[in-house]
């Protein structure tokens, strides 16, 4: 583990929490810049954090390749233990699907959530299954002018955080009587949309204990010989809200052995040259 951090930081933390491997540090940034990860959303101007990397994980084989990685601008978001070990495993992401007495003749829309509950700072994946008829497709971007492509849309004033829908991978369609090539998805379709639980306290101290999550999904969809008009479809989920499990001293609870304020303070006179 490379980090910004001065050396003695690093080892006041190794202390404080136990840890055996090796902790690096990197205060000039030569490590975090050959990476390309400098945070460049940070003044280089006398702050004292220019020069941190933008929060994220790599994920290595045991070849030292780099099979995955998940990167936040923000600092207080980050991906979940499950998507770090699915992507060490090589796992690919799993959705457990929906019994089906007959086969569907129009498009079907669910709204599920990877996860037991909401929770502040780590981010987890709301997942909207389309279950596209046999022989019918969904279009996916770019689409020519005319067309409405799949998108899913969460409500203004839903308490989360959120980050852009994934989409999987579209396959080439090529129309007959024009030869273009578009875009489109068939089959069952999973849309997901990373979101986080956006608290007034950092540590859901606000007594909130369901999130309803809301929005819209839409789509237009096609067969062999017709398209057919663009269509939408209204969710709803309800989803249990948790606390931020966070040392005690985190939360200005307890005692701690590592001093907090020297280290910050040796990393601003770093900055400063005060």
């Amino acid at each position: 583990m490379i980090t910004y951090d001065e050396p003695d930081a690093l080892a006041s933390f190794a202390d404080e929490f136990g840890i055996t491997y090796p902790l690096l540090s990197d205060p000039d940034s030569i490590i975090i810049e050959r990476f390309g990860i400098l945070n460049t959303l940070v003044d280089p101007d006398d702050h004292p954090w220019y020069g941190i990397p933008f929060p994220g994980s790599y994920v290595l084989d045991s070849d030292g390749v780099i099979v995955a990685k998940f990167f936040e601008a923000e600092l207080t978001l980050r991906a979940n233990a499950d998507q770090l070990l699915r992507a060490a495993l090589g796992e690919p992401i799993s959705i457990e699907p929906t019994p089906q007495i007959e086969e569907p003749t129009e498009v079907t829309v669910e709204a599920t959530y990877d996860g037991e509950q909401l929770l502040p700072v780590v981010l987890r994946d709301l997942v909207v299954t389309l279950r596209v008829p046999e022989g019918q497709h969904l279009y996916g971007d770019p689409v020519p002018a005319g067309m409405v492509a799949t998108s899913v849309a969460l409500d203004a004033d839903v308490p989360v955080v959120q980050r852009d829908a994934q989409f999987p991978p579209t396959r080439e369609h090529r129309l007959s009587g024009t030869g273009e090539v578009l875009h489109v998805y068939d089959g069952d379709v999973h849309v997901r949309v990373p979101i986080t639980y956006l608290s007034s306290e950092f540590f859901n101290d606000d007594g909130v204990d369901v999130a309803t999550i809301r929005g819209t999904v839409t789509w237009q969809s096609c067969d062999d010989h017709v398209c057919h008009l663009p269509a939408s479809h209204r969710f709803e989920i309800e989803l249990p809200v948790g606390k931020h499990n966070l040392p005690e001293f985190v939360r200005g609870e307890g005692s701690t052995r590592m001093d907090f304020n020297k280290h910050f303070q040796q990393m601003t006179a770093r900055r400063t040259g005060g």
